[in-house]
């Protein structure tokens, strides 16, 4: 059998991809602050008090500018994340045999409706038990961490309140629509905070598997070069 011959090493594309979340993370703070006091002036005009159209003016172009900020920002970081997701995958398979899930699938289910809330989530755990350190050939029957699903369900949550947020302009039309928005929004910021720091998680334990498990095949291949090995080492 027989893996990738060609071996990438992720750790300048894992180290960016860690510093784009830092700064989604960094924006998703931003964006708790100005939608908390976008939710207080539209409280105190909820309950009659005055608020002056320049207030309510410069409240609006700040949440507009904060969303715009944080569309690039979560762009840029998509493109890292699925360009780490692709070659994460690739290295797998030249990590061990049978990998089921191939890279251009575990990057193109993300765009699949419906079958995209599961399946890139199946590459996931296949791309971390082919990198675990101690399994070789049986690596079927590997672990993978437990922070993996915690992950997911977190990311299904964060993408549903993302779609909320989108919809629920569409009758603000009044006070209590526009408040509705704001908590919507306010609860996606609010999201996008452990999303960050556990997505940095993973992908630091992914790193740290693959690296260790090229090493040990190396060393192995290094000290015995005569045996019949189940990947290609690059």
């Amino acid at each position: 059998m027989s893996g990738t011959p060609d071996f990438r090493d992720l750790s300048r594309l894992t180290a960016r991809l860690k510093a784009s979340l830092v700064v989604f993370m960094a924006v998703a703070a931003i964006g708790l602050w100005s939608g908390w006091l976008e939710i207080e002036i539209l409280k105190r005009a909820a309950d009659g008090a005055a608020v002056s159209r320049a207030e309510f003016r410069a409240g609006t172009l700040r949440q507009a500018r904060v969303g715009v900020l944080d569309f690039l920002v979560s762009a840029v970081t998509g493109v890292l994340f699925l360009r780490w997701t692709y070659f994460s995958n690739r290295n797998a398979r030249g990590l061990a045999s049978g990998m089921p899930s191939t890279p251009g699938w575990a990057v193109g289910w993300n765009f699949v409706p419906v079958a995209a809330f599961w399946k890139p989530y199946e590459a996931f755990k296949n791309t971390f038990k082919a990198s675990h350190p101690d399994f070789a050939n049986e690596w079927h029957h590997a672990p993978h961490p437990r922070i993996l699903p915690v992950w997911w369900t977190l990311w299904v949550i964060y993408t549903f309140a993302g779609f909320a947020a989108f919809q629920v302009p569409l009758r603000a039309n009044t006070i209590d629509g526009l408040l509705a928005r704001s908590f919507v929004t306010f609860v996606s910021y609010a999201l996008a905070l452990p999303l960050g720091l556990i997505a940095m998680a993973v992908v630091a334990k992914l790193q740290t598997w693959q690296s260790e498990k090229r090493r040990r095949l190396v060393a192995a291949v290094t000290q015995h070069p005569q045996a019949d090995w189940f990947i290609n080492i690059p």
